[in-house]
């Protein structure tokens, strides 16, 4: 094993090394892990849209403050071991807490070339945390996870609800929560609502309300907590609120999702939020505290970036610039583009023809006509030479940019896998190996996969991505389907106190970590108070979702007047005097 095992890694690593040569449009990934052992542990990765990631390596920072000095030293040591040129890479995406705030700076500073994303699937994390935050929620949460602990954790009990569930075609078991990730609560809630009738059918009998023969019958809190009317209606609300982020979620958290696709999702939730009815029972403060959140973090997340790829999108260029009073308009397109070209060392004559491009885009005129749901194929597909129309190499570059640090995410997942009570002593050094290998081998089946034809669309192991445009309404099921359930510990005992179950104070101390974040300073410096139907025309959202071309301006004018009707008779005067005017 130590003559194979670095051998292999020797090919992989060259395999690596010759995969990433030419590539120009890369995103750098940056996340943090605290191993089973607790030690702090950095992975980089590097990324591009539908492309498979390439681990860089893992960084050991035990024993080291977390300093930015420190995080640009790990980026920089990180793409120097694969050889890899600093100009290959256009972004880097981390999630927001400050230290990742004040790296990507720096390393930007450094580096002036390189965009600064933040991870979008983060962000959809924090407006759910703020949500849920609400203090009836935060007990409604605790109370579903009591539920699930204590039939997680009871064989007897536990083994009646699964009969139970079985006769009532319920197929999937109760849902553990993940620390941080609060998403997780909303699939436990799912997990709970579906076991409804089964477990008010299981604690309606006799020896579940009172002991018999020496037995133990289900927990006097338990049963308050099931038969609790209103708790059922707080989850269903909360449900309720919470899918459309979650259907983010499913929909983005994939290789082939750009800054464009996040922002269309962000949008089309935040409409679906607003538009919620009051049913009879609902919480309405709860709703208004949650349709707050949801318009706050928009305009967090609405960054200039974010926007000008939006705009972009050839569906949507109605959508990103429209006569909505908060709208960013076609000047903003002008600066935006020309200060981004501007650290990509563009001439003067390129960024001339860009700015006649930007117009020519917006009015859908020749050459940019037209439009799909796939916006970076209909840009590389679009028969002009970069050189007379360099819209079009920013487009491709702007599109590449992988707007989420989930790879690394779900690396660590992987790692996680690895390392267990039999591996607990791996180095770092032996971790970053096998992680790569595995990496390398999954991209290899992944290459093999496409090449025979099969549909990848499901790109993470706990995630989802439709194939076609449009909130999917089983999307949050699906994703509580393949939802990983974490055992229980050997030692776990009846009191409750067991990795499934979330008090408010662990729910506070999370919700802490939220409240004490920086804000990211970017988003598009509106009032957090204006609504977002004054910032995008979502009148255009369901033709976008239905894959329709914007039409050019000689195309509306043309339509207007066909579309006129039959002509009908009146006289200039008499039209005059109906209008006040003499």
């Amino acid at each position: 094993m130590e003559r194979l095992l670095p051998a292999e890694e020797a090919r992989a690593f060259a395999e690596d090394v010759q995969w990433l040569e030419g590539r120009n449009n890369l995103t750098y990934l940056m996340d943090g892990w605290d191993d089973s052992q607790r030690r702090s542990i950095y992975g980089c990765m590097i990324a591009e849209v539908s492309e498979f990631p390439v681990v860089l390596g893992l960084e050991e920072l035990t024993g080291i403050r977390g300093t930015t000095d420190n995080l640009v030293k790990v980026a920089n040591k990180a793409i120097a071991k694969k050889s890899l040129d600093p100009k290959a890479i256009i972004a880097v995406c981390t999630d927001n807490p400050t230290m990742m705030l004040a790296f990507r700076r720096k390393w930007t500073n450094q580096h002036s070339w390189i965009l600064a994303i933040h991870c979008f699937m983060h962000s959809i994390n924090t407006i759910i945390g703020k949500i849920v935050s609400y203090p009836s929620v935060k007990k409604t949460i605790t109370s579903n996870s009591q539920i699930v602990s204590f039939f997680n954790s009871s064989h007897y009990w536990g083994g009646q609800l699964e009969k139970i569930c079985k006769e009532n075609g319920v197929t999937r078991g109760l849902k553990t929560n993940t620390e941080s990730r609060f998403y997780a609560l909303i699939l436990q809630a799912l997990s709970v609502r579906e076991h409804k009738i089964s477990l008010m059918t299981l604690c309606v009998q006799d020896d579940a309300q009172q002991s018999q023969g020496g037995l133990t019958a289900v927990s006097k809190d338990v049963l308050a907590t099931i038969f609790d009317v209103q708790r059922w209606q707080l989850t269903d609300q909360l449900i309720r609120v919470c899918k459309p982020l979650v259907d983010i979620i499913g929909d983005v958290e994939s290789r082939d999702a750009s800054l464009a696709n996040c922002m269309l999702q962000l949008i089309w939730a935040h409409r679906q939020i607003k538009k919620l009815p009051h049913i009879p029972g609902d919480d309405s403060h709860f709703l208004r505290h949650a349709q707050k959140i949801v318009n706050a973090q928009f305009h967090e997340m609405n960054t200039d970036i974010h926007w000008l790829t939006l705009f972009l999108h050839p569906l949507c260029r109605k959508l990103a610039i429209s006569n909505s009073p908060h709208s960013r308009k076609l000047d903003d397109a002008y600066k935006i583009s020309l200060g981004i070209v501007l650290h990509w060392g563009w001439t003067k004559e390129m960024v001339t023809k860009l700015a006649a491009d930007v117009k020519a885009y917006f009015h859908a005129q020749a050459p940019f006509q037209g439009g799909k749901g796939d916006r970076r194929d209909w840009w590389k597909s679009l028969l002009v030479n970069v050189t007379y129309h360099p819209l079009k190499a920013m487009a491709v570059k702007l599109f590449s940019i992988v707007p989420h640090a989930a790879e690394v995410k779900q690396f660590f997942s992987n790692l996680g896998g690895v390392q267990s009570v039999k591996r607990s002593r791996l180095t770092v050094s032996h971790m970053e190996t096998l992680g790569m290998l595995w990496n390398h081998y999954t991209r290899q089946l992944h290459e093999a996969a496409l090449a025979a034809g099969k549909s990848m669309c499901r790109k993470h192991a706990h995630m989802h991505t439709q194939p076609d445009g449009g909130i999917d309404v089983g999307q949050a099921e699906d994703l509580v389907k393949a939802f990983n359930w974490t055992p229980l510990p050997p030692n776990f005992n009846a009191n409750l106190e067991g990795l499934e179950e979330s008090t408010e104070e662990e729910l506070d101390e999370e919700l802490e970590k939220i409240g004490s974040l920086t804000p990211m300073g970017e988003g598009d410096g509106l009032d957090t108070t204006i609504p977002m139907e004054e910032v995008f025309d979502t009148s255009h959202l369901d033709s976008i979702r239905a894959g329709n071309a914007p039409l050019a301006i000689d195309e509306e004018l043309n339509l207007h007047i066909e579309n006129a009707g039959p002509r009908d008779k009146w006289d200039a005067a008499s039209l005059m005097r109906s209008l006040g005017v003499s």
